[in-house]
């Protein structure tokens, strides 16, 4: 048989075991876990990076994804590569 868990301010007022800490899937480097103010994103092979557009561009430039039979990714590296060809400088490597 279950037992009811508790909700709103009981569950907060009531002692209760303190959930076991699971150590990180990825090691982090050393300089990173020493260093306070260390940069600790963005080292990886890969890096991920966040876009926001207003609704609006993103529904007009996942229309053109759709139309050109390419990914959102495939047209921002596209666009970057233009941008880098414009000021003189090699294309992204993808």
């Amino acid at each position: 048989m279950t037992s009811k868990k508790s909700t709103g301010l009981a569950a907060f007022t009531r002692k209760s075991q303190p959930a076991a800490v699971e150590a990180p899937a990825v090691a982090t480097s050393t300089a990173a876990t020493l260093i306070p103010g260390a940069r600790r994103r963005g080292q990886g092979e890969t890096v991920a990076l966040t876009v926001r557009l207003p609704r609006a561009e993103w529904e007009r430039l996942h229309q053109l994804a759709v139309a050109e039979g390419v990914s959102l990714q495939g047209l921002a590296l596209l666009g970057l590569s233009k941008v880098f060809a414009e000021k003189g400088l090699p294309p992204i490597k993808s």
